[in-house]
């Protein structure tokens, strides 16, 4: 995630995550900055979110376009810095074509 957050932070696309531990602040301020990570990460605790989206498994990983609709979503684990998925991040970011 944290490469990915690199790479793309000049881009406009947000890389964060959203812990859904019941410990809330306690178990992630820690973690991250043991880690060095710099993206953000909300919290979830009552996982109010999670059933709104559906979560089932964890980790769940949604990508949402410039609009805010889901236009990817996986279970389990992505590796976010894979080139797939970085070319895939790079097409959804870009700014939409405007027919002339």
């Amino acid at each position: 995630m944290q490469k990915a957050h690199d790479a793309f932070k000049e881009k406009d696309v947000a890389i964060l995550t959203i812990s859904i531990d019941g410990t809330g602040q306690r178990a992630i301020k820690p973690f991250m900055t043991q880690h060095g990570y710099t993206f953000p990460s909300l919290l979830d605790p009552g996982m109010g979110l999670a059933r709104k989206f559906g979560v089932r498994l964890v980790p769940t990983t949604y990508v949402l376009n410039r609009e805010g609709m889901i236009v990817g979503a996986g279970f389990g684990p992505v590796d976010l810095a894979s080139p797939e998925f970085m070319r895939y991040l790079d097409e959804v970011s870009r700014p939409p074509v405007l027919p002339q």
